[in-house]
């Protein structure tokens, strides 16, 4: 318990740095990074009985990481301290095309995708649409279109958050982002569209603050909702460990990561990206190693191991400081670029602001590096050839 006492102390006073004394916004990397922990630790003073003992290896990984990320982040925040993104906007005026008129009929054709996937698989309507989409040999209906056009769709619905003068772009792509989310039923679904579109609020025009209360809970709410919907029908739980599982148990199950099998190569998780396309183009024989992990047990089962999963399982501690560092620069860079009013990074930044978010989790910035590459690319052809900027008079 020493443990999980001296990390809920330290995050807690990282958070309070963070909003009070540096006045960071809600949405930051520094703000994101020291409530995810937060998150974690407070979830793990009142779920400690329900699991494993705190390992202690699991302790020295995350005050590494905890402490260089925080750093690094602190002194890019300090950096544009005074900088105020909103006066980059304030005077100018996005106006994006017409993509309701594609997303309409995506949307439509969605549906038909949901339907189809959730009536044919081997389990219950909404656990085959979880199915589909986690399950590589999975034996029934797959998605096709849906996942296909996510990269576009999200890219839209961004630069939508900023350019929402067209109100049919605004409602339609809200709607496909409710129909990905019940299409995946997955957490990422539900919180990325929401995150991003309170970065480009809060950036662009400021954000009320007071409605983070609301929307919290709300947000905490839905995913227990679509946890115990797609629940099969043999499965028996409880929130509060539904809550433990989701946000405590990845930081213990970092300790287990030994017992898995691996290929045993140097930096097979790390390097997963540059190891596929080496594989892809027929420059090399080593196969990229699978992004969902076994299970282990702590003693629920769980495949989740934190944002620390592909450094720690490759290099240890140290490759967890590495990754500490590459984090921190990658997010305060691409931050400081949007503060200065800088759209396009805004954009990225929204959409690789979950990777922080949910840093308690899951590695999502490195390891699912082809899905980010394809996002930034649509992002940034959108921008060009959709998007025109009008100066306020």
């Amino acid at each position: 318990m020493i443990y999980v006492i001296t990390l809920a102390i330290i995050s807690t006073l990282g958070l309070f740095v963070a909003l009070y004394l540096v006045k960071s916004n809600f949405t930051s990397p520094l703000s994101l990074h020291c409530f995810a922990w937060f998150l974690v630790t407070s979830t793990g003073l009142f779920a400690y009985d329900e699991f494993i003992e705190f390992p202690e290896i699991s302790f020295y990984a995350l005050m590494i990481w905890y402490t260089i990320v925080y750093i690094i982040l602190i002194t890019g925040e300090l950096v544009s301290l005074k900088i105020n993104s909103t006066l980059y906007y304030e005077n100018r005026e996005y106006v994006c095309g017409r993509y309701w008129i594609i997303v309409i009929p995506l949307s439509i054709y969605t549906v038909y995708e949901i339907y189809n996937v959730g009536n044919n698989g081997p389990a219950s309507f909404l656990l085959n649409l979880r199915l589909a989409n986690i399950i590589e040999d999975y034996e029934g209906e797959k998605f096709t279109l849906m996942t296909t056009v996510y990269p576009v769709l999200i890219a839209m619905f961004s630069i939508v958050c900023i350019t929402e003068r067209n109100k049919k772009n605004k409602y339609t792509l809200w709607l496909w982002m409710i129909l990905f989310c019940i299409g995946t039923m997955g957490k990422f679904a539900l919180i990325t569209p929401i995150l991003i579109f309170l970065v480009i609020r809060e950036m662009t025009v400021g954000l009320n603050k007071k409605k983070l209360f609301f929307i919290a809970p709300a947000i905490i709410f839905a995913i227990l909702f679509m946890h115990f919907m797609r629940m099969s029908s043999g499965e028996s739980t409880t929130v509060s460990s539904v809550l433990g599982i989701y946000i405590y148990s990845p930081l213990l199950a970092l300790s287990k990561l030994s017992e898995l099998n691996t290929n045993g190569e140097t930096g097979e998780y790390t390097f997963r990206f540059l190891i596929a396309v080496l594989y892809k183009t027929g420059l090399s024989s080593t196969e990229p190693v699978k992004t969902i992990l076994d299970y282990v047990n702590v003693p629920v089962p769980t495949n989740v191991f934190t944002v620390m999963q592909p450094f720690y399982q490759d290099y240890s501690l140290l490759g967890v400081a590495f990754g500490a560092i590459l984090y921190g620069v990658i997010y305060s860079t691409i931050y400081l670029l949007a503060k200065k009013g800088n759209p396009l990074a805004l954009l990225i930044y929204a959409s690789f602001a979950i990777g922080l978010f949910t840093s308690f989790f899951a590695e999502t910035l490195i390891t699912n590096l082809a899905g980010n590459i394809k996002v930034v690319i649509c992002m940034y052809l959108l921008w060009r050839f959709t998007v025109k900027c009008k100066i306020k008079q």
